[in-house]
């Protein structure tokens, strides 16, 4: 009983430890945030909306120009409703000094329903309160501080809030599907919540409505095999996303787009590619960081499966579907781009990626509980002791330490700790470079808020942190955003100081 005391306050210890990472490395993202401004495609999708609150200065007025927008979007662009329609609403439109709470919407939503899934799929599947908790603030710290583009992630609003954000949705409905699932009466009010999340995620990101489309067309045979009481219901909300779906992907401006990008290919290479780059990419995420905190919560892993009903009788069959699944993110952008997507649209790849690594482990972890039983060795998975446990997280705390190390971005010279989301965040407050950022920034939109110049000349900034987006308005940029800075401000031409002409 003692021994076990002293497991179960090294548990605690860990909790504890796992909440004080995630709260300590978010910090310094919500505090940067506030020195944040508009950026790129933020101005032109909302550029009516904009012009609504700057004639009229009416919320009513600005909701009708964003909902006339996203319908002219869907004609001329894309046909990602969600997305499109959010966007035209970015904070900026009433003051840029507004555009922080982009930030906190979209690294809120992806901390909260994240947590929330870890928290009610592992609860379902038998891990008890300090097990999922651990997991879960452990897990949601690899999505924040190892996001291989923190800038789309959070610091972005319209490459965030079409990706990142729908992500986050996906996580919420998967969360309260598992309550639906297991729920008694009639749950009208979570089938009314569900109802609503997958009219926005049909309406989302392609990759995650195709993604969420496979997952739920699995779990719909599995209860139609199973005669699971719930399964018409789950029936009808498969249908309705894939309604929503099937509207977004009709949208005229596809094919506008695609005749932009002037790129075809068939689907079933596309589909092909995918489980090559899903495969490639599945093995750019097994890093010492990812193996470290598995380490860790494999006891508690362990224990939950051990206890489960579940036979675990086809791990291959389980991890080749995950895999499959997995891989059916991409190939929307492959067959549309020829790419696995921006870095916003990889942003999505290792959140998916991270939530359904630790439910494959769970899988694995069942299965050798079984396998140890049925061969009479259940003496050798008996639970840890405290030295034993203690161990285990020492070698996982020195992976941690390796991992971080070893974290090098795409673009960055040196490895280090310095590259870690928050940690970047912070060393960006701490030497000024955020507040020079907003110095500069601040200027610049004064200028382009001045009636009184219908011309402005801008300078490139001296400074940018590294977790915002990098400066457009430099000579020579590859994407020039003067026709729709000039737009948003009303202006007749905007001019970039070094550079020779106009727009």
């Amino acid at each position: 009983m003692r021994a076990e005391n002293r497991v179960e306050k090294i548990r605690r210890a860990l909790l504890w430890l796992s909440v004080a990472a995630l709260v300590l490395g978010a910090l310094p993202l919500y505090a940067i945030s506030l020195y944040n401004h508009p950026y790129y495609d933020d101005y032109g999708f909302s550029a009516r909306a904009h012009q609504a609150w700057r004639d009229t200065g009416s919320v009513g007025a600005v909701l009708r120009a964003a909902w006339d927008s996203a319908l002219v979007t869907r004609e001329s662009w894309q046909g990602t409703y969600t997305g499109t329609l959010l966007s035209n609403v970015q904070p900026g439109i009433f003051s840029e000094r507004l555009y922080f709470i982009s930030t906190f919407v979209l690294l809120t939503a992806l901390i909260a329903c994240f947590l929330y899934f870890f928290s009610v799929v592992l609860g379902r599947l038998g891990m008890d309160r300090t097990g999922r908790w651990t997991l879960g603030c452990l897990a949601v710290t690899l999505m924040i501080q190892f996001m291989p583009d923190a800038g789309e992630a959070f610091f972005w609003f319209n490459g965030g809030i079409g990706n990142t954000f729908i992500y986050s949705l996906m996580a919420l409905a998967a969360a309260l599907m598992v309550r639906l699932a297991g729920a008694k009466g009639r749950a009208a009010g979570l089938t009314a919540a569900l109802c609503v999340l997958m009219a926005l995620l049909g309406g989302g990101s392609y990759g995650g409505g195709l993604f969420s489309l496979c997952m739920l067309a699995v779990c719909l045979v599995w209860m139609m095999r199973a005669r699971h009481p719930r399964r018409w219901r789950f029936a009808g909300l498969t249908a309705l996303l894939l309604i929503c779906f099937v509207y977004s992907m009709s949208a005229p401006g596809n094919t506008v787009r695609a005749g932009v990008i002037g790129y075809q290919t068939s689907a079933v290479k596309a589909v092909l590619q995918s489980l090559f780059y899903g495969a490639a990419q599945m093995g750019t995420y097994l890093r010492p960081e990812l193996i470290a905190v598995t380490l860790a919560v494999l006891p508690a892993l362990y224990r939950a499966a051990r206890q489960s009903p579940w036979r675990f009788s086809h791990p291959w069959l389980v991890l080749g579907l995950m895999g499959a699944l997995y891989c059916t993110q991409m190939t929307p952008p492959l067959y549309a781009i020829a790419s696995i997507g921006a870095g916003r649209i990889v942003d999505t790849y290792y959140i998916s990626f991270v939530a359904l690594w630790f439910l494959a482990v769970y899988y694995l972890a069942g299965f050798a509980a079984r396998r140890l039983a049925a061969a009479g060795r259940e003496t050798l998975a008996r639970p840890l002791t405290a030295r034993g446990y203690g161990a285990l997280l020492a070698v996982s705390l020195c992976l941690l330490g390796m991992g971080c190390l070893a974290c090098r971005p795409a673009g960055e010279a040196l490895y280090g700790v310095q590259n870690l989301s928050g940690p970047s965040a912070a060393l960006s407050l701490l030497s000024g470079e955020a507040a020079q950022y907003d110095a500069e920034m601040t200027l610049r939109e004064e200028a382009l808020n001045d009636p009184a110049q219908p011309v402005v000349t801008l300078s490139p900034l001296t400074a940018v942190p590294d977790v915002f987006m990098d400066d457009l308005i430099v000579p020579g940029s590859e994407y020039d955003v003067r026709p729709s800075l000039a737009a948003y401000y009303g202006k007749e031409a905007i001019r970039i100081a070094g550079e020779e002409g106009t727009p």
